[in-house]
């Protein structure tokens, strides 16, 4: 996703719209690429469409309304679950991540206060594009996830999706988001797991490693679920998920299990839930 966003700040820089103001600039369909269109497509619902199938014009109320349907469907099932879309009415939701932001739009619909801040313009423009399109108010912060402009105990939940294993130093993300988290805030993170369908097929399959080039690459800075808990030491209540496989995926004699199950045992992705603990705010109140 990374890769989508710089091309897009280079197609940016070439038709200079950087001088434009947000709300004066052109539609997002007229701006970008339609190859960058098109990654943005298959990295939210997780797959290449298929052969035939009718794609409405990027940017549009429809392409973003195919984009959800299929996100959630089959790989991504597990997200409106998962990521609590609708536990958290009334709340203050701090939203970190990529990508055209449909996750906190699900989080807004269900009357959560939405800040999504990112240190990329073109990140901001993407997701606000798919607000106003779907009418959705949320508010956008320019700013690096390292040092977020928010003031300490002023959120209710943060959710960082697809960030930590792409920052330099995550613990300065973790700790900036510990600082803006009221005492028992929940955190919700999501990360790439290291011991994922690819980890396991090299485990099993060595010979086929040699032999040919890998179907699957793990994910360098990937995680398990012990070093994610400890990353997030500091928190308490931490509670860990495994989820995100597709049969496609498997070798075809794993294929016969149940996908529930195997998801759990060797899916690609690492869900952390854990709580900021009521005593940091003992400190405040001593001095108060």
């Amino acid at each position: 996703m990374a890769g989508i966003v710089r091309e897009l700040r280079l197609f940016r820089d070439k038709v200079d719209l950087g001088s434009v103001p947000a709300a004066e600039s052109p539609g997002l369909a007229g701006d970008w690429p339609a190859e960058a269109a098109e990654r943005l497509f298959i990295d939210e619902t997780f797959r290449r469409p298929r052969r035939g199938q009718q794609i409405p014009p990027a940017f549009t109320l429809p392409w973003y309304d195919l984009i959800e349907q299929q996100r959630y469907a089959r790989q991504g099932y597990w997200i409106p679950h998962l990521l609590e879309f609708s536990r958290h009415a009334g709340e203050t939701l701090l939203a970190l991540g990529e990508g055209l932001g449909t996750d906190w739009i699900q989080f807004a619909r269900n009357d959560t206060r939405v800040v999504f801040c990112s240190p990329s313009q073109e990140q901001l423009e993407l997701v606000r594009g798919n607000c106003e399109a779907r009418s959705v108010t949320a508010r956008f912060i320019h700013a690096p996830p390292q040092c977020l402009p928010l003031g300490s105990e002023s959120v209710d939940v943060a959710c960082i999706q697809g960030l930590l294993h792409e920052v330099e130093i995550p613990g300065q993300v973790i700790d900036e988001v510990y600082r803006i988290l009221r005492p028992g805030g929940k955190v919700i993170a999501v990360a790439p797991a290291k011991h994922n369908v690819a980890w396991w097929y090299s485990a099993f399959f060595p010979l086929a490693r040699l032999m040919a080039r890998p179907k699957h690459d793990t994910v360098p800075t990937a995680v398990t679920a012990r070093g994610l808990k400890r990353a997030f030491h500091r928190f308490t209540e931490h509670r860990v998920y495994k989820r995100h496989l597709r049969r496609a995926e498997m070798p075809h004699l794993w294929r016969w299990l149940p996908l529930p199950l195997t998801e759990r045992l060797i899916g690609n992705l690492l869900i952390l839930k854990a709580f900021k603990p009521l005593s940091a705010a003992a400190p405040v109140a001593a001095a108060a």
